[in-house]
């Protein structure tokens, strides 16, 4: 069949197109978009609008609520005898598209939180939480940094055998005097 002429596809869910020389594919394939996938309509249908000079310019419609509608859309058929044959085989199409919401499903979903793309949503939030995650780790490891550098006290402590041979626990070990101008009523 030459895909200039042909008129209206009608696409379903849980088929897959014929094929002959690749493998089947789904007839209907979201890709995302601001609503997800967990709306995907059972059937679509898909009319030629024009030819571009490269293509068929296609528009696709489907019983949705008026809270979603396609975004990008895709349709992709297999050519009868190479890639690009102008010649597609009949029943070869598949759609690939967007589900994105309208106007009123954002509206929907910034009043209630979880409109029906409750997945979408969490992915969304895990995703901002575990940034966030990341940065409250890399601000602790710069403070734990600068108390190391800067607050803690650097004066080594004297482990090993003092002049006589001995060795005392560090908490018996003679300490070094504190550096000149040093008050020891700040420590």
């Amino acid at each position: 069949v030459l895909l200039r002429e042909v008129q209206a596809l009608t696409l379903h869910r849980g088929q897959y197109t014929t094929s002959r020389r690749t493998a089947a594919v789904p007839q209907l394939q979201c890709t995302g978009g601001t609503a997800g996938c967990s709306r995907v309509p059972e059937v679509v249908q898909c009319y030629n609008k024009g030819w571009d000079g490269y293509d068929v310019q296609w528009q696709c419609k489907a019983d949705l609520e008026n809270t979603y509608r396609f975004g990008q859309i895709e349709m992709s058929c297999e050519g009868y005898d190479y890639l690009d044959d102008p010649y597609i085989l009949r029943g070869s199409c598949s759609l690939l598209f967007r589900l994105d919401l309208t106007e009123e499903g954002e509206r929907r979903v910034k009043n209630s939180g979880s409109f029906g793309s409750s997945y979408y949503q969490s992915r969304k939030d895990s995703s901002d939480s575990g940034a966030g995650a990341i940065v409250i780790i890399v601000l602790l490891g710069l403070a734990f940094g600068v108390y190391k550098l800067f607050l803690s006290n650097q004066q080594p402590q004297q482990r090993f055998g003092d002049s006589d041979g001995f060795t005392r626990p560090s908490w018996q070990s003679q300490q070094a005097p504190p550096p000149p101008g040093f008050k020891s009523s700040f420590t």
